[in-house]
């Protein structure tokens, strides 16, 4: 027995499930499959979404404790564009701003990890905070810029 096209050929079984829409051929539907790929989208959405705030977070973060400068205005071009993208995909799918806040809880301890791992890879020693020290309308905000660590007392090794 051959594996269903489902499996196979997603993009042909996704056709021939539209055209059987379109005839109003509801009884041919691959009704389980097509709900599971349905619930799947709106998954794809929400990590997409964690995806976009992780890395913003650890933008801002390399952006705040960073003293490199010579990557300041990359990471400031990329940080423009992860924040249109998270911009475009809330105004898109309204309903995933009630899902921002938990996405953005879950992203910061991913966030923290990412950057502290990049950090130290650039061989710079910082100590990154437990508590995430931007909010979410923060994050969101295309005009907010952390002040880099440098601008502050040499002593002081934290973000607070």
């Amino acid at each position: 027995m051959s594996a269903p096209i489902h499996e196979t050929d997603f993009l042909r079984w996704t056709e021939q499930q539209a055209k059987l829409l379109r005839a109003g051929r509801l009884d041919e539907l691959d009704v389980a499959n097509l709900l599971e790929e349905i619930e799947d989208m709106g998954r794809e959405q929400k990590v997409a979404l964690q995806s976009l705030i992780r890395m913003i977070l650890v933008h801002l973060l390399k952006l705040e404790l960073s003293p490199a400068g010579d990557t300041r205005a990359k990471w400031t071009e990329e940080l423009m564009e992860l924040r249109a993208q998270a911009e475009s995909r809330l105004e898109d799918t309204p309903s995933l701003a009630s899902y921002a806040q938990g996405l953005y809880r879950k992203a910061w301890p991913q966030a923290r990890r990412i950057a502290d791992r990049a950090l130290a890879a650039h061989g710079e020693s910082v100590e990154l905070p437990r508590e995430c020290p931007y909010s979410l309308e923060q994050v969101l905000d295309p005009d907010f810029l952390p002040d880099p660590r440098s601008s502050r007392d040499p002593g002081d090794r934290s973000l607070t």
